[in-house]
């Protein structure tokens, strides 16, 4: 009997477990698109990657996360509650191809190359903290429509896999973490900074949370994209506060 009740122990044991793993099971959609102009030689490169979630959780929390990454990263207000990546890829797609405008009817072949337009999206699972059920969703744009340079831009959601809720700065620290978190962010751009030999002159303003983070093993991590802080010469700007410096600001 004592054997019978340990293994019923064990089983239960394994179930748990198994349980509080959350372990994604993902799928990733990729769609790309040349769009040649009319009349000019010119064209518009479209692409998508995108990493979604097909199992390894609940049907709820699924459907959760894929319509964050959906509403966040794809469609945004025109999300509508659109739980299907794969579908929302293909409209953005049909979006960006509707919207290109190289006809070049009245274009000198000299100015052919303002009409090169690319424009790019994805978004992974990447890094995460198993200890609090946390995982990292991270998106990437890019947009070139002619001048200088493109632009690009990263955007986080961390992601309650116990619920597929996203987690906020609010969710993770105790009310008036501001200043205290403010302050870790100025000493790890210092640190970054001297890492990369950079006048901190450059600098527009000090980092402050601004709920772009991703939070891994380490800690957490806030990205701060161009013109935020710094010059677009500068570049993306991630900037990393370990769990043990943030220790006391969470809940």
């Amino acid at each position: 009997m004592k054997k019978y009740f340990s293994l019923i122990l064990l089983s239960a044991a394994a179930l748990l477990l198994a349980a509080c793993t959350h372990e994604l099971k993902t799928k990733t959609i990729d769609r790309e698109k040349s769009i040649p102009a009319e009349n000019i030689d010119a064209s518009c490169e479209i692409s998508c990657h995108f990493e979604y979630v097909v199992g390894g959780v609940s049907k709820e929390i699924m459907d959760k996360i894929n319509g964050s990454i959906v509403a966040n990263h794809i469609l945004f207000e025109e999300a509508d509650g659109c739980t299907d990546v794969v579908a929302a890829s293909q409209s953005w797609v049909e979006q960006m191809e509707n919207g290109y405008g190289g006809e070049g009817e009245d274009v000198d072949e000299e100015d052919a190359w303002m009409y090169n337009f690319e424009f790019s999206r994805s978004g992974e699972f990447n890094v995460g903290c198993k200890s609090r059920h946390l995982v990292t969703y991270t998106g990437t744009d890019y947009d070139y429509t002619g001048g200088a340079h493109g632009y690009t831009g990263i955007g986080h959601d961390v992601f309650d896999l116990t619920t597929g809720e996203i987690v906020t700065e609010a969710d993770l620290f105790v009310e008036g973490y501001e200043d205290s978190v403010a302050d870790l962010l100025a000493a790890s751009l210092e640190v970054y900074l001297a890492d990369i030999d950079e006048d901190p002159e450059m600098m527009f303003s000090s980092p402050e949370p601004n709920g772009n983070f991703a939070v891994s093993e380490e800690g957490v991590t806030w990205t701060f994209n161009p013109y935020e802080i710094a010059p677009y010469s500068m570049g993306i700007i991630d900037l990393t506060v370990t769990w043990a410096d943030l220790k006391p600001y969470l809940k």
